[in-house]
């Protein structure tokens, strides 16, 4: 037996056998030089290449408009612009040109920049190197290539555990829905044009695993969807006790699907506020028929990364306004934009010798880069049409932080009246708590704004100075490690003091087991992605916060992250 530590995407339990995906190698693709005579020939090749795979993918899109699935013809028709896109087809023409090679070594280097120009942003935008590659891959295929495929037999016989490298949208929609257990893959992303395909399925998923290396076919698997866990050959008692899991859940799952609309609530009536997480625009049609209270945060990076110039005023108004007009009778929780070494708009140029992470972050960002901050506000306050814009500013540690952000938005505000440009300045104001400063200074900061934001990723990275997202500090440090807890309970008694609102949107309000803990400090008010709103809603009508449990004192006797795996064990 052996347990794989992964990222989840979609939560659940699957237990089956494992049918793997091979995509074909580089090494199988055909590299060779051209005489200078024989270019033409290797560019013609190349153009009926395109030709070939825009027509397949016309009669793709034919197909899937017929079926009604207007998210999976959206996805397809993107795979077209690209397919289309002028930009890319002189790149090819050019390799094959300058260096004189076949046109299958051309079309891969050229997309493989791409590839690698998308992977090197942050989030949403790295998640789009999976369409680069399907579509890459369809030319390919129009060469002669041979096209991935399962190494079984997926059309007939039991359902199966989908183990790949990585899912691309063509991969998803060719494998029947029947089928499908769990999707296990080695890259992956939340917002991917495949996951969000592949979700539809309603299985577990779960992304990060060595899957090359560690499954084959016909291996015996759990897929814990909830821990974000593969257990390969799982023991008697492990299955036993997954066995139990999947026969809970279903009975449980039962119960929440009779909710239906209804809000969050826990089983003794509590109401709890839960809110979406948007990192991109596409989270709306992914939030669409969630019954919840309004965007609990909105990222506005998505906005800024892939530029080689600052967006303007205008485009910033548009897209503020469409998500703001979208949720008009709900709140949207919007930060202003986030730089950090991850998040580095491509065309900012930074001071010499300044860590983005430590120098650069929150106030002292908006200090170097104060121009790009008030567009960004000037248009939002443009944007705020219904009045139901709350604005949030990131990396806040202290008043004199606070300060700064309010200076920008005095000053968009003085700029917009100049201007003679209509705005609604009726906002609410709120800081990130995202340092064990500001979770310090809680009751002080609490005084001057209106909520205030908890976000527990960053908290975890300064409180224990080990970087978020690095696998030797998760393997470390629990996510929620008893130092953390104790800084958002710490905000959480500021938030009570000062009966205002105190949200919890990092990645610790993923997991149903905190959930507990998180409402016995006294949180009730939490921010999720779309993929994990409905385990949450379902998991909160199972709570029953009993007063007096002590569960802070308790997980305070944790010293290991083994002792806090442990604990939250219990809770599942």
């Amino acid at each position: 037996m052996k347990i794989l530590k992964g990222i989840a995407i979609a939560s659940g339990i699957a237990r089956g056998e494992v049918c793997c995906y091979l995509t074909p190698s580089e090494e199988t693709l055909p590299h060779y030089a051209v005489s200078p005579g024989d270019i033409p020939r290797e560019i013609e090749r190349f153009r009926a290449a395109v030709l070939s795979a825009q027509q397949e993918m016309r009669q793709m899109i034919r197909v899937i408009e017929a079926s009604q699935d207007a998210k999976a013809a959206d996805i397809f028709n993107a795979h077209l612009l690209i397919l289309s896109d002028e930009q890319l087809s002189r790149a090819v023409i050019s390799l094959i040109e300058k260096r004189g090679v076949n046109a299958e070594h051309a079309v891969n280097d050229a997309f493989e920049e791409h590839i690698r120009r998308y992977d090197a942003l942050e989030g949403h935008f790295r998640e789009l190197t999976h369409d680069f590659v399907d579509t890459r891959d369809r030319i390919l295929q129009a060469f002669g290539r041979e096209a991935g495929h399962f190494k079984c037999d997926i059309s007939a016989g039991s359902a199966i555990i989908v183990a790949a490298k990585r899912l691309t949208p063509s991969m998803v929609l060719t494998i029947p829905r029947g089928r499908v257990l769990a999707f296990v893959t080695e890259e992956g992303g939340i917002t991917s044009h495949a996951t969000i395909l592949a979700r539809a399925y309603n299985v577990p998923m779960v992304f990060g695993i060595a899957v090359s290396a560690e499954m084959d076919c016909g291996m015996p698997v759990v897929v814990d969807g909830s821990r974000g866990t593969v257990v390969v050959a799982p023991d008697k008692k492990m299955t036993q006790y997954y066995d139990k899991k999947i026969a809970a859940a279903v009975r449980k799952k039962s119960v929440c699907m009779l909710s239906g609309k209804a809000e969050a609530t826990t089983r003794n009536g509590k109401r709890i506020t839960l809110k979406i997480n948007m990192s991109t625009p596409d989270d709306l049609t992914l939030a669409h028929d969630l019954p919840h209270d309004g965007i609990g945060l909105l990222r506005t990076e998505f906005l800024f990364m892939d530029k080689t110039r600052e967006p303007n005023e205008d485009e910033q108004v548009r897209t503020y306004r469409s998500i703001l007009n979208a949720c008009s009778a709900k709140p949207v929780t919007v930060r202003l934009l986030d730089i950090s070494s991850d998040k580095l708009p491509p065309f900012l140029q930074l001071p010499a010798r300044v860590n983005a992470d430590m120098e650069l972050r929150g106030a002292m960002a908006v200090e170097v880069f104060q121009e790009l901050f008030i567009v960004q506000v000037k248009a939002l306050l443009q944007a705020n049409t219904h009045g139901n814009l709350r604005l949030l500013y990131p990396m806040v540690s202290d008043i004199g932080d606070l300060k700064t952000f309010r200076t920008i938005v005095h000053q968009a505000r003085a700029i917009l009246t100049r201007e003679k440009k209509p705005f609604n300045a009726d906002f609410t104001e709120g800081i990130m708590v995202e340092t064990p400063a500001a979770a310090l200074m809680a009751d002080q900061l609490l005084e001057e704004v209106d909520f205030i934001n908890i976000g527990s990723n960053d908290l975890l990275q300064y409180t224990l100075a080990a970087s978020r997202g690095s696998a030797v500090a998760e393997a470390r440090y629990h996510i929620l490690h008893p130092a953390v807890l104790k800084l958002i309970s710490m905000a959480a008694a500021a938030g009570r003091r000062a009966g205002k609102e105190v949200c919890i949107c990092g990645e610790v309000a993923s997991f149903e087991e905190f959930y507990p803990i998180l409402l016995d400090i006294g949180l009730s008010s939490f921010s999720v992605t779309p993929a994990k709103f409905g385990d949450i809603k379902c998991d909160l009508m199972h709570q029953d916060i009993a007063a007096g449990k002590k569960l802070l004192t308790d997980y305070s006797a944790a010293k290991t992250k083994h002792d806090a795996d442990a604990f939250f064990a219990k809770y599942l």
